[in-house]
């Protein structure tokens, strides 16, 4: 899983608010020949409007494209977050043999092996279940992912944000002060 999907996303979005940059860069000479005047109606209809038309809709696909990209890159980070909440049997630790021994553990017992498997989300989630299973109460709840999806909401609200300024002037200011890259 990409621990570090707040550069991930921050990247991605940096590389397409330059691309858009470069069509803005073409968008904007070619209002500025339209403003000139020295075109005929003819010559503004058939050629420079056309252009200037494409180049806009480049521009907006762009930027569409540039957010649905970063939130492809969100949804997979979460999807990959989830996967770590599954058990894995890597992780089982010898603790195991007094989950399955057939002996009823206490609470200080069950509360033992969660401090020693502090981390391990295979373990802690097979305590917890062993406690649940035999009524005892140890006063720990397991929210896998808890982080990541904070992260990932973090995220999702930068771009709501964002995607109203990737196509302006100040796009690459606004994409550091939202990431906090000043």
């Amino acid at each position: 899983m990409d621990n570090n999907i707040v550069q991930t996303v921050y990247d991605s979005l940096e590389a397409a608010t330059t691309e858009i940059d470069k069509t803005r860069s073409e968008y904007a000479a070619i209002e500025a020949k339209i403003k000139a005047g020295r075109y005929s109606n003819d010559t503004l209809q058939k050629e420079i409007y056309p252009k200037r038309d494409a180049l806009r809709a480049k521009i907006r696909n762009d930027s569409e494209g540039a957010i649905n990209t970063a939130k492809g890159l969100i949804n997979q980070y979460r999807q990959d977050a989830a996967k770590l909440n599954n058990l894995d049997p890597a992780d089982i630790t010898d603790d195991i043999k007094l989950l399955q021994a057939g002996i009823p553990l206490l609470e200080r017992d069950v509360l033992a092996i969660l401090e020693r498997n502090q981390g391990n989300r295979t373990m802690t989630q097979l305590a917890l279940r062993y406690a649940k299973e035999h009524g005892i109460d140890t006063k720990t709840y397991y929210i896998g992912g808890e982080a990541e999806e904070e992260n990932a909401r973090n995220l999702e609200g930068i771009l709501y944000y964002y995607k109203n300024w990737i196509d302006k002037d100040n796009a690459h200011d606004m994409l550091r002060k939202f990431f906090n890259m000043e």
